[in-house]
C-alpha cells in the first residue's frame, strides 16, 4: 500500500486531468466518506463510467487499486479540502483566524512533503553542484520566490542571479552554455516567458530544472529536471510555503557541500553589513 495522501493528489493534479478523471476527483472531494465505504461496482454505477476508469484513476494519484485508494481515503482527513469559508465568517475572531491560517499552511507542508520525488531532487541538487552559474527565472509572484532563492544562494557565496523581466530573461537564455543551470518557476506550469526562455537555455546547451505546482505541463516538457510541488487549489491557502521550503532543500543541500566556503562567505557578509547596523 503507498504512503500518499489521495486528497493531496488530487488537488495537486486535478489541472491535468481528463474529463472522466475530473469527474472522478470531484466526486470524491464532494463526498471523501461516502467514497471510502462503497465498491467500484457502486461508484462506477453512479458515475456511469467504466470501472476500468476508476482504477486506472486510483493509480494515477499514486496508490496500488481501487481498495488502495478506499483505505488512503478513509486513512487521511478531508478536513482540509473544505474551503475556509465553511470554518470562518466576518465575526471570527483574529485569533481563530490565525490558527486556521497556520494550520492550513502546515498541511500544505505536510501534504507537500509526502509528495516530493527525492530522487528528482538530489538529480537537481547535483546539476547545480556542478554548474557554473546558477540563474533562476519567475515573472509574477513567482519573481518574487526567484528573487528570495536568488538571495540565499549569493549568500553563502554561490555564484547565481535572479531574472524576472521576461524580455531580459529571453535574452540570457539565449546566451546560456554547457556550465549554467537555469531555474524556471511557475506555478501554473504554463507560463509563456518561462516555457520559451528554458527552452532557449536548451538549444544552447544549458541545464534546466523546474518548479510547478502541477504535473505534465509545458515547463515540464522544456525541462531536465522538473521538480513538482503539491499547490492547494484553494482561496487563501498559498503553496508559497512549499515552494520556499523545497528551495530551503536544495539551497541547505548546495550549502553543505561547500561548509568552508559557506562559513566564510557568512562571516564576510556580517563583516560588510555590520558598519549599517545601528546601536
Amino acid at each position: 500500500m503507498q504512503n500518499n495522501n489521495p486528497y493531496a493528489a488530487i488537488q495537486s493534479q486535478y489541472s491535468s486531468f481528463s474529463k472522466v478523471s475530473r469527474k472522478i476527483a470531484d466526486y470524491i472531494l464532494k463526498d471523501p466518506v461516502h467514497c471510502s465505504s462503497i465498491s467500484i461496482q457502486q461508484m462506477a454505477a453512479e458515475l456511469k463510467i467504466a470501472e476500468s476508469s476508476i482504477i486506472r484513476f486510483s493509480k494515477t494519484i499514486g496508490c496500488a487499486g481501487f481498495t488502495d485508494m478506499k483505505l488512503m481515503l478513509a486513512k487521511f482527513s478531508p478536513a482540509s479540502v473544505r474551503t475556509i469559508f465553511a470554518e470562518l465568517d466576518r465575526d471570527a475572531p483574529v485569533e481563530r483566524i490565525g490558527r486556521s491560517v497556520f494550520s492550513r499552511n502546515i498541511d500544505t507542508l505536510e501534504r507537500a512533503f509526502e509528495l516530493l520525488d527525492f530522487k528528482k531532487i538530489g538529480a537537481a541538487i547535483e546539476l547545480m553542484n556542478q554548474a557554473s552559474c546558477i540563474t533562476i527565472i519567475g515573472v509574477g509572484a513567482s519573481g518574487t520566490i526567484a528573487d528570495d532563492f536568488y538571495i540565499r544562494l549569493m549568500r553563502v557565496g554561490i555564484r547565481s542571479a535572479a531574472i524576472k523581466d521576461s524580455h531580459l530573461m529571453q535574452i540570457a537564455s539565449r546566451q546560456a552554455g554547457p556550465s549554467d543551470v537555469y531555474i524556471g518557476i511557475s506555478h501554473t506550469g504554463k507560463t509563456r516567458e518561462i516555457v520559451h526562455a528554458l527552452e532557449l537555455v536548451q538549444q544552447h546547451g544549458g541545464k534546466t530544472i523546474s518548479i510547478t505546482g502541477h504535473p505534465n505541463t509545458p515547463v515540464g516538457r522544456v525541462s531536465d529536471i522538473c521538480l513538482e510541488l503539491y499547490s492547494p487549489e484553494q482561496p487563501f491557502v498559498s503553496p508559497r510555503v512549499a515552494q520556499f521550503s523545497l528551495i530551503d532543500i536544495l539551497y541547505v543541500s548546495l550549502a553543505i557541500r561547500h561548509e568552508e566556503s559557506v562559513i566564510s562567505n557568512i562571516k564576510g557578509m556580517e563583516e560588510v553589513l555590520e558598519p549599517f547596523r545601528l546601536d
